[in-house]
C-alpha cells in the first residue's frame, strides 16, 4: 500500500467521523421553549349567536272611524299618553248637524208618545196607532244613538296607555287620503328582540329558553330575556324561522329599531374531548395536527387529529388524542417532528 492511498483513507475517516458528530449534535440541538395545554373530557355549553332587532312589545295602529278633514292633532311622536286621552279630531260640522237633527226628531217622537199614552190607556186610541207611536219612538232613539256615536267617532282617542310611536297625519289632511294608520301607540314596558333561526338550529330552541344580548347603541350594555314565540313556518326566501325574545324594559333604554347581538347558551350533558383551538394547525396536505408532548423524552411529536365543533375557545377532538394528553399550545411554529422542547 502506498502513502497516497493511506493518506486518502485517513482523510475520509476523519471526515465521516466529523459528519457523524455534526449530525448527532444537530439531532440533539437546543430545546425549544413552549407552553402546553391538556386534553380534557367534559360536558360543554353550545353557544348560538344571532343578530336581532328591538321591537315594541305591542303596537296598536289607530285610524279615524269617520270620513272628513283632520281638524287638530294633539300629540307628537314620543309623547306618553294615557288610556282615553284625545289624540286628534276631524271636522265635526256634518256629524253635529246630523246629531241635532236626530235629537229633534227623537224629542218629537217622545212628545207624541207621552201625549198619546194617556189616550191609549183610556181606550180612546186604536192599538194599531199606539204600536205605531212606540215604533216611531224606538226608531228615533236608535237614530239618536247612531248620530251621537258618529259624533264621538270624530275624536281619535288612545285605547291604552303607552307612547306615540309614529304620527302620520297633519291638520287639513283628508281622513280618506290616509293610506296607513295616522297614529300608532306602542307599549315599551316590555320589548321583543326579533331573531332569525336557521333551519339546522330551530330544533334546539323552545319557549322559555334564556337568552342574553348586547346593544351597540348603548355601549354594549347587556340584557337578559327569554324566548316567548317561535314561528312554525319558515320564511320562503331566507328559509329561516322567526323567534322573539321578550325583555323587561321599564327603564325605557331599549328602543324599537336598535340592533343587538344575541347569544343563547344550550347546556350539553354529553362529555367531549376538548382542546384550545390554538393548539391545532394544518400542514401542506391540509391535515389537522398537533404536537403531542413525549414527557419522558421531552420531545414534540407531530400527531394528526380529527376535530369537530367549536365550543367558545375550545375545539372538539374526535380522534387522535386521549384525555390527559399534553400538547403544545404556544411556540409550535418553531417546532419540527420529534424535536427537543422545554416546558
Amino acid at each position: 500500500m502506498n502513502y497516497k492511498t493511506i493518506f486518502t483513507a485517513t482523510v475520509a475517516a476523519v471526515m465521516i467521523a466529523g459528519c457523524a458528530r455534526k449530525d448527532e449534535n444537530a439531532k440533539v440541538g437546543s430545546p425549544i421553549g413552549v407552553t402546553t395545554a391538556t386534553v380534557v373530557n367534559q360536558s360543554v355549553v353550545e353557544r348560538l349567536n344571532f343578530s336581532g332587532t328591538v321591537e315594541a312589545g305591542q303596537t296598536i295602529p289607530l285610524s279615524f272611524e269617520m270620513t272628513g278633514t283632520v281638524q287638530s292633532v294633539l300629540v307628537e311622536a314620543g309623547d306618553a299618553v294615557s288610556k282615553g286621552q284625545l289624540l286628534a279630531t276631524i271636522d265635526k260640522t256634518d256629524a253635529r248637524n246630523m246629531y241635532e237633527m236626530t235629537l229633534a226628531k227623537q224629542k218629537q217622537a217622545q212628545d207624541a208618545y207621552d201625549r198619546l199614552k194617556s189616550v191609549y190607556e183610556k181606550g180612546s186610541l186604536p192599538e194599531v196607532k199606539w204600536i205605531e207611536m212606540q215604533t216611531n219612538l224606538e226608531q228615533a232613539n236608535s237614530s239618536l244613538k247612531i248620530a251621537e256615536n258618529n259624533l264621538k267617532k270624530c275624536e281619535l282617542k288612545s285605547p291604552v296607555s303607552g307612547i306615540v310611536g309614529t304620527r302620520n297625519v297633519e291638520p287639513g289632511m283628508s281622513a280618506l287620503s290616509l293610506t296607513g294608520a295616522p297614529i300608532e301607540i306602542v307599549d315599551l314596558k316590555t320589548v321583543n328582540i326579533k331573531i332569525s333561526i336557521p333551519e339546522k338550529e330551530i330544533g334546539k330552541l323552545k319557549k322559555g329558553t334564556l337568552a342574553t344580548f348586547t346593544v351597540g347603541a348603548l355601549n354594549g350594555k347587556e340584557f337578559d330575556g327569554k324566548v316567548t314565540t317561535i314561528s312554525p313556518v319558515a320564511d320562503r326566501l331566507s328559509r329561516t324561522y322567526e323567534a322573539k325574545i321578550q325583555v323587561d324594559n321599564r327603564s325605557g333604554e331599549l328602543k324599537p329599531g336598535m340592533v343587538c347581538d344575541v347569544r343563547i347558551d344550550l347546556p350539553d350533558n354529553t362529555a367531549r374531548l376538548l382542546l384550545p383551538y390554538t393548539c391545532v394547525s394544518k400542514d401542506n396536505e391540509n391535515q389537522q395536527y398537533v404536537y403531542l408532548i413525549d414527557k419522558s423524552a421531552k420531545r414534540a411529536v407531530k400527531k394528526v387529529v380529527t376535530t369537530g365543533r367549536f365550543y367558545d375557545k375550545n375545539l372538539e377532538i374526535l380522534s387522535g388524542l386521549n384525555e390527559g394528553d399534553l400538547v403544545v399550545k404556544n411556540g409550535k411554529d418553531k417546532l419540527t417532528n420529534n424535536c427537543l422542547i422545554s416546558f
